[in-house]
């Protein structure tokens, strides 16, 4: 029978900066399938205390499926702000999901909420925050295509889509906006539509001779952080030399 301890164990194998490992973490928890570990986690989303739901929420991240994604979904519509946010950061997985989308764009668009839950929400379905750049989901292609007019959401939208790859979904609606009126929307599409991704500097923080690469030879995109890097298919190491 799992436990509140035996999630925890486990979350502390999901933290990149602890050193207990996965398999270990299971051999300790006695090695439950799957479908255990989803089972318990989505039953703690009715439990009464926030940080076992939140816990819940940290090993649905690593997960997959119909089950584990309505444990997800609980957490999207968590009243604590806490549990949200966590919620969101374990969208990942989950973005190919109609419900979860739903449940990221209504946040977007809530007044009610904060602003900084709000973003995180729009950041998970464009792709923002950097923890995926493969394929964009349908569900969320519609959602960004839905979201897109509004002003208040363009540039984060468009900043999210050019740090992923240019899939033939991203190119969609990247080309919605290659001839706007708007010069900053314009131009950043247009980059990002002809060989050039945005990337954060800390992505390359395990090469540093890659970063100090990228710091003189490629264009500041946005603040100190963000880089115009060649898209994949062209590395880095093929950037000229300083």
């Amino acid at each position: 029978m799992l436990s509140i301890s035996d999630m925890e164990t486990l979350r502390r194998a999901y933290n990149v900066h602890d050193d207990l490992t996965h398999a270990e973490a299971m051999r300790r928890i006695g090695h439950p399938s799957a479908t255990s570990l989803i089972d318990f986690a989505v039953a703690q989303m009715s439990h009464p205390d926030r940080n076992a739901r939140a816990l819940a929420l940290r090993l649905l991240r690593h997960q997959q499926g119909d089950i584990a994604m309505r444990g997800v979904l609980l957490g999207l519509n968590d009243g604590k702000r806490r549990v949200c946010a966590i919620a969101i950061q374990a969208c990942p997985n989950y973005l190919v999901y109609e419900e979860i989308v739903a449940g990221l764009e209504a946040i977007v668009r809530d007044d009610s909420r904060t602003r900084k839950l709000r973003r995180r929400a729009l950041s998970m379905l464009a792709g923002n925050d950097g923890r995926h750049r493969g394929e964009l989901s349908l569900p969320a292609q519609a959602a960004l295509r839905r979201l897109l007019p509004d002003s208040r959401f363009r540039f984060s939208i468009l900043f999210g889509l050019a740090r992923l790859d240019l899939t033939p979904r991203v190119e969609a609606l990247l080309r919605r906006l290659a001839d706007s009126a708007i010069e900053r929307d314009r131009d950043l599409a247009r980059r990002a539509l002809q060989g050039e991704r945005v990337a954060h500097i800390d992505g390359y923080a395990k090469d540093p001779a890659a970063q100090q690469r990228i710091m003189e030879t490629c264009d500041i995109a946005h603040g100190r952080m963000f880089y115009w890097i060649p898209r994949t298919g062209m590395p880095v190491k093929t950037l000229p030399p300083s």
